[in-house]
């Protein structure tokens, strides 16, 4: 039997992404896995063994995990784009805009697309002593309309809410 996230199943609290600790958590977790026992080796478990088991199978489905959906697929490549395409740039970015309906997965999908360039950064630099940075501003009066994701040295990625007219640019916006 595997259990998920090691962390998670030791009972250890797992700090928010909000903060290096929790960012480094999330970046570095293994995908959460888990191995069904056949029946007859389930049918052999005792009282308490098979209450583990299941116990584990609970904590595997309760981390809830990322399936790489064609949108996060093409949310990840067009943020690595233009990272690319932004690396050597001083003054205006191109940005990457994710809209779409409360609930349907532009967070997870920025988060993703982080993680991502988070790992090619420790992989192109070595070790994880770098201090990843989110610069993030909203308009004056409107604190959920509109975010803007900035990784260091890379694009722009932004939220723009209801109603709102994205910037222009160049690459064509991912709609989750």
């Amino acid at each position: 039997m595997v259990a998920g996230n090691a962390q998670a199943a030791s009972g250890q609290c797992l700090e928010p992404t909000t903060t290096l600790t929790g960012w480094r958590q999330f970046a570095d977790a293994a995908p959460a896995a888990f191995g069904l026992l056949p029946d007859a080796a389930w049918a052999g478990l005792t009282a308490s063994s098979r209450a583990a088991y299941d116990e584990a199978r609970i904590s595997y489905h309760s981390e809830l995990v990322v399936v790489a959906t064609s949108t996060l697929r093409e949310v990840t490549r067009q943020g690595r784009l233009l990272t690319l395409l932004n690396r050597r740039e001083i003054s205006a970015r191109r940005g990457l805009i994710v809209s779409g309906p409360p609930a349907t997965g532009k967070s997870t999908a920025l988060k993703q697309l982080g993680r991502s360039h988070e790992l090619m950064i420790r992989e192109r630099y070595g070790g994880s002593d770098r201090i990843p940075v989110v610069y993030v501003t909203t308009r004056p009066g409107d604190p959920r309309g509109s975010w803007r994701w900035s990784l260091p040295g890379s694009s722009a990625c932004r939220r723009s809410g209801p109603g709102r007219t994205p910037p222009t640019s160049p690459m064509r916006s991912a709609r989750c």
